[in-house]
């Protein structure tokens, strides 16, 4: 018998999406599961939904609780998960049928205690463009350093919760920030470092769903600038950790400050946009000596001895997320 898998999903007003999210777990290859549906207050009708689909699969527990947060809905879930491993997949995203089952291979194949996999971006009113796959693709053994130098610069590993597969001794102690945007960035850094071993697959699993009502696209609020404080914590964390990283880290800081900055719109807060852009400024010289830095932050760190307008004006001729091209 295959181990119990947890798999926690936080829900939160996505009763227009949660339907294919649910319907993609309940379709998994990998069928011993714990399936826990976190409303997290939600005022949409979500509750009846889940609601609904634990009456029809024993394997879903739903837990109603008061609005607390993405945090606080995972949190909820992970004090009650009882299986071996853990999964995560947000409301509005949805998996292929393979999801679990190739992170739990690759992870089983490497004597890891994660695994990550890759996730495609689908805009609102567009198709999926990956094929999912039954076998292990690119499948690499990484320590956990490699794969925090992939995780700073970008390269097929991702600060964020969903994607991976988890050990349960990970999490031990470990809960994520109640009341922080960005959560999974302190988390990722923590869990990397009680890692031993990290499998990494090149397989598309993961369907991270992009809408304009959600945190990532919604305007700017001053809130989002807990992203920078994640980022600027993790850069101190890899300066004391791994001194060779200091150069990947400052690339990572340098995207997560240029990518809140550009979501400043208006006269409202230009004390955020100023200090943003102060940062910019501080560590733009790091990323364009790093031969490794990714092109995009490293052209912008260049554009940015232009000045402000001038980076902006390439960003907002460039940008294209949830576009029409």
């Amino acid at each position: 018998m295959e181990p119990l898998i947890s798999v926690i999903v936080p829900i939160y007003n996505v009763k227009a999406y949660l339907d294919r999210c649910v319907e993609s777990l309940l379709g998994q290859s990998y069928k011993d599961l714990e399936i826990f549906l976190v409303d997290d207050g939600s005022t949409d009708g979500c509750g009846k939904v889940c609601d609904r689909y634990a009456a029809q699969d024993p394997r879903i527990t739903v837990i109603h609780k008061k609005n607390g947060g993405l945090s606080d809905a995972r949190n909820a879930a992970l004090d009650a998960a009882q299986g071996e491993y853990y999964a995560f997949v947000d409301g509005d995203d949805w998996v292929s049928p393979y999801y679990v089952e190739n992170l739990y291979r690759a992870l089983r194949k490497a004597d890891a205690d994660m695994a990550v996999s890759c996730f495609e971006e689908v805009f609102e009113g567009r198709g999926i463009q990956s094929q999912p796959a039954a076998e292990l693709k690119n499948f690499q053994s990484l320590t956990p350093e490699a794969c925090l130098r992939r995780m700073l610069y970008q390269d097929g590993v991702e600060t964020s919760t969903p994607t991976k597969l988890y050990k349960k001794e990970l999490f031990e102690g470990l809960r994520y920030p109640v009341g922080k945007l960005y959560e999974d960035i302190p988390v990722a850094y923590e869990v990397l470092k009680r890692a031993a071993r990290v499998a990494w697959i090149g397989n598309v699993d993961y369907y991270y769903f992009q809408r304009a009502a959600s945190i990532q696209n919604a305007a700017f609020n001053p809130k989002k600038l807990d992203g920078v404080e994640h980022c600027r914590a993790m850069l101190e964390n890899v300066r004391r950790d791994h001194p060779p990283l200091e150069q990947a880290a400052e690339c990572r800081y340098l995207s997560t400050v240029c990518n809140i900055l550009f979501q400043i719109r208006d006269k409202a807060h230009e004390p955020e946009r100023k200090l943003l852009w102060k940062e910019v400024v501080r560590c733009r010289s790091a990323v364009v000596r790093d031969p490794n830095a990714r092109k995009k932050a490293r052209l912008a760190a260049l554009l940015s001895y232009g000045g402000y307008p001038l980076l902006r004006f390439v960003y907002d001729r460039t940008q294209w997320r949830g576009k029409t091209r």
